[in-house]
């Protein structure tokens, strides 16, 4: 072969549309076309002209051009994904699922969503959504990468890219909130994928679901709202309820106190000072002696004057 068979990740694999979690899947041995190498790896996604593999002990991907791969292997990619669309409109069935940038891959919807996508440089770490950029796997790499090139409008190729862009945000977060949808690969992994990663044509079999989504979201929040406007009111009639009893029992000791001596009840006048709009009322409070309950009422009635006080118990 005049080039290598097989060769590490490259600026083309940063256009994957994929957030990788754990992988389940088989991987099967792929084969060159003079048959002198393999590979063994599972099979990410594919374009007409190449494919995308994860190899099996390192996870770390790699890209092969189809015309390097034996007769038997581009059949295989064909069948699988280059071929196209299983004629389903469903989107919880496997089928072909195709980026915008032309990169084609079965799946399966497995639910909808929202979430929210942070940016942060931690002591000169980049992180996202508080992990660190380092310590992802490739793909989850590539895909950052590519995601955070598509919100910036701006490439972002490898590592020290994203250390570029960090740097500049001056120890502040910066928070992208993406919806789309958690898929099912065929090879069993689980990828959540934002919808400007999909082309129009399946933005349009997405649709439906999502609206769905939507108005069932909608439903939840408008019944926990009817809940917690519920429970609130409970909650007020209930303080409302301990307030009386409160005062109840206050007026009933205050009351035994005045039986007993300790204290008496007053009624104090007063009258609102010239230019201060009101007019002439009367106060009942419980005090030891008058002085202590013309200040407790002087000081709830600022701008009225004491006209006289009188106890109203013996």
């Amino acid at each position: 072969m005049n080039r290598p068979f097989f060769f590490l990740l490259t600026s083309w694999v940063l256009t994957l549309w994929l957030t990788c979690q754990t992988a389940v899947a088989q991987p099967r041995t792929w084969t060159s076309r003079a048959g002198g190498a393999t590979i063994e790896g599972e099979l990410i996604a594919a374009n007409d002209s190449t494919v995308v593999l994860k190899r099996k002990h390192s996870g770390r991907l790699a890209a092969v051009e189809l015309a390097e791969l034996s007769p038997q292997d581009r059949e295989f990619v064909r069948e699988r994904v280059v071929k196209g669309d299983s004629g389903s409109n469903d989107p919880e069935h496997m089928q072909t699922w195709t980026s915008r940038d032309g990169l084609k891959m079965q799946a399966k919807v497995v639910a909808y969503g929202k979430k929210d996508y942070t940016l942060a440089n931690i002591r000169g770490v980049p992180t996202i959504n508080g992990k660190a950029f380092s310590s992802m796997d490739p793909l989850h790499q590539a895909v950052a990468l590519r995601v955070l090139s598509k919100l910036e409008s701006k490439p972002m190729e490898n590592e020290a890219d994203l250390r570029r862009f960090v740097s500049q945000l001056a120890g502040k977060p910066k928070t992208y909130p993406l919806e789309g949808v958690l898929m099912e690969l065929s090879t069993g992994d689980q990828i959540a994928v934002p919808f400007f990663m999909f082309s129009e044509k399946d933005l349009e079999v997405l649709s439906p679901g999502w609206e769905a989504w939507l108005r069932s979201e909608e439903s939840s929040r408008s019944s926990e709202d009817l809940m917690m406007r519920s429970e609130a009111m409970a909650y007020q009639q209930a303080a409302s309820q301990q307030a009386e009893h409160q005062q109840l029992e206050l007026l009933k000791l205050n009351m035994l106190a005045a039986r007993t001596g300790l204290t008496s009840f007053w009624e104090v006048q007063l009258q609102p000072r010239p230019g201060v709009y009101g007019r002439p009322t009367s106060v009942m409070v419980t005090a030891r002696n008058s002085e202590i309950a013309t200040q407790m009422v002087l000081s709830n009635y600022p701008g009225y004057s004491l006209i006289g006080v009188r106890r109203a118990s013996y």
